[in-house]
């Protein structure tokens, strides 16, 4: 089931993933950069994806940024974080994420609100779900899910355990 667990200070969550905006690296998969339009940065336990994942140490997770995941975690246990960034007409096929993440995943969606239709939409379990900038989600990542094209720029902060 797809928790909405609320919403992050909305100018506060795109002042943080703009100041990263000049660390993130194009997407990886089995070592190598793949076409997929978007960008990302780990902090924490940083995840190699592809057939065999492997982890490496991604950037230190400091205390304000800990104290805030563990609130909206609900709990102390995660210890990784992930920020991607969407560029325009990016998407991300509906999947079900591998073995090597825990079943729980608390997404920040970062992206621009209009009256026309800039929200994003998220397919979860078969489903669409409307997200809103700087709503905040609680999903099973073992249901398959992924994000529509997006109409304009996106972020996500996801939040995970990796299993090390």
């Amino acid at each position: 089931m797809l928790i909405r667990k609320g919403f992050v200070d909305q100018v506060k969550i795109w002042e943080f993933v703009k100041k990263y905006e000049k660390m993130l690296e194009n997407e990886r998969w089995n070592r190598k950069e793949n076409v997929s339009g978007r960008k990302c940065l780990w902090f924490g336990v940083g995840v190699e994806l592809g057939f065999n994942c492997s982890i490496f140490e991604g950037l230190e997770i400091n205390n304000g940024l800990k104290n805030k995941c563990n609130e909206l975690w609900s709990g102390e246990d995660w210890n990784s974080i992930l920020l991607y960034k969407y560029s325009v007409n990016c998407e991300l096929k509906s999947h079900i994420d591998r073995e090597i993440f825990d079943n729980k995943v608390v997404v920040i969606n970062v992206s621009k609100d209009d009256l026309f239709g800039g929200n994003v939409e998220f397919m979860y379990g078969g489903k669409s779900e409307i997200l809103s900038n700087g709503e905040i989600i609680e999903f099973n990542n073992k249901i398959s899910h992924g994000v529509s094209k997006v109409k304009d720029e996106r972020w996500s902060l996801s939040i995970r355990k990796v299993k090390v």
